[in-house]
């Protein structure tokens, strides 16, 4: 693997726009604009180097979801869960609910090393737009122009097994008699639109895979009393749509079961007690004490145990010395002098801190806090990132490999001025030489 620099595409601003990148600029706190999106950069992998990242990728998969089995024997503790949510996690993965997707991040240098897993986003990755769509724009338009040739490829199937994997739940869920309509539910948190973004184009996924669907947002779920059961916002009468009509409903109201939900909203926030629904009851309690009853939620309960750092402490323990894990521990450094701390519900970088043996810590400045959660951390050994040096100085790429259907589908690379990805990193394409 190495890095290539290039002219950046013209109006390349509004390109990326019509892929569906919305949030491709962010502001930094001292109010300047740092841009995500990276046009003129690209990752040149060769096709040897793709099939071996994909065995890598499968093969970590593989370990993760036995690793799931050994969390869920409860040797970590609830892994900071309220125990009543542990045991809804340990229950999804014994009935072997359906997934979708999950991403891992990996460390990799291009120079015969093996790929590092740093970790595992299997509950809500983003980063998926520009993965699938936005960079394979990049790839037919730098074609077209002669920036690279005819037949360039790229490691990216991941809109089609995507519209496959919905495809096979849509006939699931139709099988089971849980009807042909998905939701599809982000929460209003997001301020930059990626959360949007995603489940937006998840829409689009589910819908060529033949679902009807409808976005929501988490704050308009609701419970409905009568019927014990989860329902969207109230629809008009005579919708082409499956509606349920409910016992106790005013009259002319018709709301719609919710049967089959994409969420992209974390599952220790579901079940911690933050959120709220009508009246005083509370979201994860209903979900916990009705576990079976309210079809299917993509992604599944287990991938609690996924989502999770300690996953990297039982990957270690189950597979030590495995050669794409890095040592890791819950109960310290263990005489690890280079090492990274991390809390086990972190997300974009947050509450991270590198620790090297000469005494400096690094962190990205943000605190990572979750009302109701614990505050367990992870210590995990610190691994150098690759620095491919361009024309605007430093860049440390981080692979996201995806992961579909136990199969790996392609990748997003995101690089970053230093050791830690955070919320101001880029996104550069790639492709795989002739």
């Amino acid at each position: 693997m190495h890095r290539i620099e290039m002219d950046p595409r013209p109006d390349w601003e509004r390109t990326i726009k019509q892929s569906g990148l919305i949030y491709s600029r962010s502001v930094r706190d001292d109010g300047s604009a740092v841009e995500y999106w990276n046009d003129g950069a690209a990752y040149v992998f060769t096709l040897p180097e793709v099939e071996q990242l994909e065995r890598e990728t499968e093969e970590l998969h593989r370990m993760s979801r036995e690793a799931a089995r050994y969390l869920a024997t409860g040797e970590l503790g609830t892994l900071g869960l309220p125990p009543r949510a542990f045991e809804f996690a340990q229950w999804s993965l014994e009935q072997a609910e359906p997934d979708v997707y999950a991403r891992f991040d990996l460390a990799y240098a291009g120079d015969g090393s093996p790929a590092k897993m740093l970790e595992y986003n299997a509950d809500t990755p983003t980063g998926l737009i520009e993965a699938s769509v936005t960079q394979w724009m990049w790839l037919q338009d730098r074609i077209a122009s002669g920036a690279v040739p005819a037949g360039t490829d790229q490691w990216n199937g991941l809109h089609e097994a995507l519209v496959a994997r919905w495809r096979t739940l849509l006939h699931r869920s139709l099988n089971e008699g849980e009807g042909g309509r998905l939701f599809v539910a982000h929460s209003d948190a997001d301020t930059y639109g990626e959360d949007w973004d995603t489940v937006a184009y998840m829409r689009d996924l589910a819908a060529e895979a033949g679902w009807e669907h409808t976005g929501i947002e988490m704050k308009d779920i609701g419970w409905h009393h009568g019927a014990r059961q989860f329902v969207g916002v109230p629809e008009p009468w005579g919708s082409s749509r499956s509606i349920a009509a409910l016992p106790g409903d005013e009259p002319g109201t018709q709301f719609p079961v919710i049967r089959n939900l994409f969420k992209l909203y974390p599952w220790e926030d579901l079940v911690s007690g933050e959120d709220r629904v009508t009246g005083d009851q509370e979201f994860g309690a209903l979900l916990i004490a009705g576990r079976g009853l309210f079809g299917h939620w993509y992604e599944p309960a287990w991938k609690m145990l996924l989502s999770n750092k300690l996953l990297l402490v039982a990957l270690w323990r189950l597979y030590p010395g495995h050669p794409n894990l890095l040592p890791a521990y819950a109960d310290g450094p263990n005489g690890m002098s280079d090492f990274v701390v991390k809390p086990v519900f972190g997300r974009e970088g947050d509450g991270i801190r590198v620790h090297r043996a000469d005494g400096t810590v690094t962190s990205n400045g943000q605190e990572y806090r979750r009302e109701g959660l614990g505050r367990e951390r992870v210590w995990q050994q610190y691994h150098e990132l690759p620095d491919f040096p361009g024309a605007r100085g430093s860049n440390h790429p981080v692979l996201g490999s995806w992961v579909v259907d136990d199969e790996a589908y392609g990748v997003g690379i995101r690089e970053s001025d230093g050791p830690i990805t955070d919320y101001y990193c880029r996104f550069a394409p790639n492709i795989i030489e002739g």
